[in-house]
């Protein structure tokens, strides 16, 4: 493995070297440059996405999402800048560019009419200006959001935002958006960064990272790039999701948001809350800004779930369960920006985020663990009531509560030359933790009840007991408590050189280290009572049956009151016997290292004044080192054990945008990416059972999956501030990962044969093909339509499971059809929208069954969102925001779409308040 890391660390040095050898030096003496800041005239806001194009010579940049644009390397003398966007009137400056030095410009534009009837340019529509400027603009294939235009939908998260977009589906919980699938692809295969750098997950097993920790209100923008550059990470297939916070903008700016709700199925309120201050101080060479958001919801959901088993007479229900979940979600989140000018064309810029959201839960599930009905439909199975609590102090409160937290701070820096040169460089710190304290349950369970069951409707089973079940009948089965830690850490560093070679071509070469340090440490007691609490009897319960249950006539019944459980002192060696629990904590324990040097070089050529190639080369090697443990069920012995793996991974990529036209773009993109395994997949443990001849583990072995992938779109967008699209794709993906179980198989470590060896390992490979099209235009006399469709067909080729190899299984993950519609009317006081969103089933990753009959899918939904708001003053409005008005539960099957697995129902949900900018 050393000879491979010296290996891949040579390829990325050895590159560098060479093209930087290959870049010529500049005239820099007979050349100046031009920087500045575009902004809207009447709101001072800076306006990304602008270009900026010297008319002598057709040379054009594009302005970041600060309004910031640099063109380096001019001709010295008199010069005339043209500067176009979107629903902007085209603005022409002159300026005198001198020899070795550096202009500063600001330049203003204004709005242009948006529509034959002249109605005028909202905030909102100025963002989805924003969006489709920077959109229209980007070198490569990208859906931007911008923060006015994420403030169109009610969303309360970054995952809700993003599920409009072609081709975005997400998995919910509790009713948010959780994790983001892009173009068919699962959550691994995806990658979340903000301002550019990886953010690590607070997930333990996972890389993916949940985005409803992450409030919606603290970003200026979100850019979903589909088709890879070299200067970017190369570890997402799908695509990658960039978050960007905000930055100073050329003035001041104040502005909050505080508002209000109601859920339905909780019957309480919550809270929503949000403020930006921002200003330029020392004559506009330092800007700072600081943003909070606050969200405070009272909610809830009530679930049913079922396994399905085959027996002589078909497929049964070998499981039932009841759920009533009661939630309490607090997310807060601060971030802040600052920059300095250290003179012209040097800038220093810190930005720090912080999200911190805690989820408060109690749940009281009822479990029916049957057997085969007989020919009378009457099953004999187990009846399980367990109470999920937490510790009864201040913070806990007798719930489980869920700590996560995100964190990310970065000082980056941007140095402008006159010939031409650019050096821009950051470094970055962030982590990410999950923790679990004192998280508590307790179960009763009464053995051999016979209970009736019904499922000639297996979407809805009816299950009665026969005769009736004294809470004496329910003997203690379990008392738990465990704590669970998860801690993700980052370092990155980068640094990235562009200079001007053969006139309108530029090159640009970079290095960055991603090193990162992640670990669980979990713990697992369980205690039994000294005395009493033998049965439910004995024990303060109350009757949880709701007569509004979502998810149909389900009584729930008698269960363990959270006060109770979080009462219990369990530390107390006279009340309780309490004993580690080593086969729950000790395998799942892991650390680990991983470290990631990257290169590249590309090189952006105009190859006409309507062509733009971007060609490049990418080189990462990652090395990891995992310490996981092995246990020994049968004696409860364990010991440590090391993994390690080295290897080098090429990206080579192309991207051609040929624009059609003014406003018309054709894109082509042919791009190499990868997605690593999932942490745990590599780590080295092992869970030996010998009684009952079992063996897991995991496989630091395991290769990346890696795509080649295919893209073309066109584009065509509207002055009025729109957009037509159409774009077909296509992903060759090797290298998928599976967890095999094989019958009568060695222990690859001893040689020993076990009658079942299950271990995560690289399968065959799958094809993945689609298309896109989109609509966003203004129809006339204030309203607007909003849509998108996504077509996406996968196969995997060669199952790598015993007795399925031949069948033809879509890819996990791969939603067949995707839209979104929306309908807005706006005017100069009022703004309505409704929206509508749709997402077909797909199999849930991580869940492809030994046989078909065992796949687990998550089902099909469409929701429906209203929102609006009005006009109160210049620097005032109210909104008002309407939730899942279709009350769409989230759910999923058992191989077919009739026989349940998961039902779970979170009513609809009311917001209103009041937003204030006094820029």
């Amino acid at each position: 493995m050393e000879e491979r890391r010296k290996i891949g660390q040579g390829l990325v040095v050895a590159m560098l070297a060479v093209l930087g050898g290959m870049v010529p030096s500049t005239t820099a003496a007979q050349e100046g440059g031009v920087t500045g800041v575009v902004v809207d005239e009447a709101t001072g806001l800076a306006l990304g996405g602008a270009r900026v194009e010297v008319q002598e010579s057709g040379r054009a940049v594009v302005s970041n999402t600060e309004g910031r644009f640099v063109l380096l390397g001019i001709p010295s003398g008199p010069r005339q800048l043209v500067v176009t966007y979107l629903g902007y009137a085209t603005e022409s400056v002159s300026v005198e560019v001198v020899s070795g030095s550096i202009q500063s410009l600001r330049i203003n534009l204004r709005v242009e009419a948006l529509a034959l009837e002249g109605v005028t340019a909202t905030g909102q529509r100025r963002g989805q200006a924003a969006a489709l400027n920077r959109q229209f603009t980007a070198p490569n294939i990208t859906n931007v959001v911008a923060a006015d235009q994420i403030g169109r939908f009610p969303d309360a998260n970054i995952g809700d935002a993003i599920k409009r977009l072609p081709g975005v589906v997400v998995i919910q919980d509790q009713g948010e958006a959780r994790f983001g699938l892009i173009r068919g692809t699962e959550p691994r295969l995806n990658s979340v960064i903000i301002n550019g750098e990886r953010i690590p997950s607070a997930e333990a097993e996972v890389r993916e990272v949940q985005l409803d920790l992450l409030p919606a209100d603290m970003i200026a923008a979100v850019e979903v790039s589909k088709a890879l550059t070299p200067d970017m990470d190369a570890d997402a297939i799908g695509g990658s999701v960039n978050l960007v916070t905000r930055s100073a903008p050329p003035g001041r700016r104040i502005s909050g948001t505080l508002g209000s709700g109601y859920n339905f199925l909780s019957e309480r309120g919550m809270s929503v809350g949000s403020a930006v201050l921002a200003d330029r101080f020392a004559n506009d060479r330092l800007g700072l800004i600081v943003s909070g958001s606050y969200f405070d919801h009272h909610l809830g959901s009530d679930n049913i779930e079922g396994e399905w088993d085959q027996g002589d007479a078909g497929a049964f229900l070998s499981e039932f369960q009841i759920r009533e979940y009661q939630i309490q979600r607090t997310r807060r989140s601060l971030s802040a920006g600052l920059d300095y000018a250290l003179a012209d064309g040097h800038t220093l810029t810190w930005r720090s985020l912080y999200n911190h959201r805690d989820d408060w839960e109690n749940r009281f599930r009822l479990v029916y663990a049957l057997d085969e009905p007989g020919t009378d439909g009457t099953a004999v199975g187990e009846l399980e009531r367990q109470t999920k609590g937490g510790l009864g102090d201040d913070r806990i409160d007798n719930r489980r509560l869920e700590d996560q937290r995100i964190q990310s701070h970065s000082l980056s820096g941007e140095h402008l030359f006159p010939g031409g040169a650019a050096l821009t460089w950051s470094a970055q710190w962030a982590r990410a933790s999950e923790e679990r304290l004192n998280e508590r349950y307790i179960q009763f369970v009464a053995e051999d009840v016979p209970v009736s069951v019904d499922t000639s409707n297996p979407r809805k089973p009816a299950l009665r007991v026969v005769g009736a079940v004294d809470p004496s009948a329910f003997e203690l089965d379990e008392l738990t408590e465990e704590t669970q830690f998860t801690r993700d850490q980052d370092t990155n560093v980068r640094v990235d050189l562009s200079l001007p070679v053969f006139g309108a071509t530029e090159v640009k070469v970079g290095a960055r280290l991603r090193d990162k340090s992640k670990l669980r440490d979990n713990n697992f007691f369980e205690f039994e009572p000294m005395s009493g609490l033998a049965t439910l009897a004995e024990a303060a319960t109350r009757d949880y049956t709701n007569s509004g249950f979502l998810a149909g006539d389900y009584p729930i019944g008698e269960f363990t009151t959270q006060q109770f459980l979080g009462s219990l002192d369990l530390g107390n060696l006279g009340q309780f016997d309490g004993a580690p629990v080593a086969d729950e904590f000790i395998p799942a324990n892991f650390d680990a290292d991983e470290r990631i040097l990257a290169g590249y070089a590309m090189a952006t050529a105009e190859l006409s004044p309507e062509a733009t190639l971007v060609a490049g080369l990418r080189v990462e090697q990652t090395d990891v080192d995992y310490t996981g443990f092995e246990f020994v069920e049968d004696d409860e012995s364990s010991r440590a054990l090391l993994g390690d793996d080295s290897y080098t991974n090429l990206f080579p990529s192309l991207h051609l945008r040929y624009s059609l036209g003014d406003r018309g773009v054709m894109r082509a993109s042919w791009t190499n990416t990868l997605s690593r395994p999932n942490y745990y997949d590599l780590v080295p443990y092992r869970v030996i059972n010998r009684e009952d001849g079992e063996l897991a583990l995991g496989n630091p072995d395991l290769e990346p999956t890696t795509s080649m992938n295919f893209d073309l779109l066109f584009e065509r967008y509207f002055q009025a501030i729109g957009i037509v699209s159409a774009g077909v794709f296509y992903k060759d993906i090797n290298d998928f990962i599976f967890e095999y179980t094989v019958d009568d198989a060695l222990d690859p470590v001893t040689g020993s044969v076990f009658s079942e060896v299950t271990q995560p390992q690289n399968g065959g490979g799958a094809s993945l093909i689609g298309f896109e099209i989109g609509l966003h235009a203004y129809l006339g006399r204030g309203f607007s339509a909003y849509g998108n469709y996504t077509f996406t067909d996968s196969s995997v080729d060669g199952l790598p499971i015993a007795g399925r190899e031949s069948e033809d299984l879509p890819l996990p993950g791969t939603s067949k059809h995707t839209a979104n519609g929306s309908l807005a009317f706006e005017n100069d006081r009022l703004s309505l929208r409704a929206s509508v969103n749709f997402q077909d089933d797909f199999i849930d990753p991580g869940e492809v069954g030994d046989e078909a009959f065992f796949d687990r899918y998550y089902d099909r939904a469409t929701t429906l969102d209203l929102n609006g708001s009005l006009i109160i003053t210049p620097s005032a409005r109210f909104f008002f925001e309407a939730n899942n008005l279709t009350d769409q539960p989230l759910r999923y099957y058992q191989g077919t779409r009739a026989r349940i697995m998961q039902e779970e129902f979170y009513d609809r949900r009311f917001q209103a308040g009041v937003k204030v900018d006094l820029r």
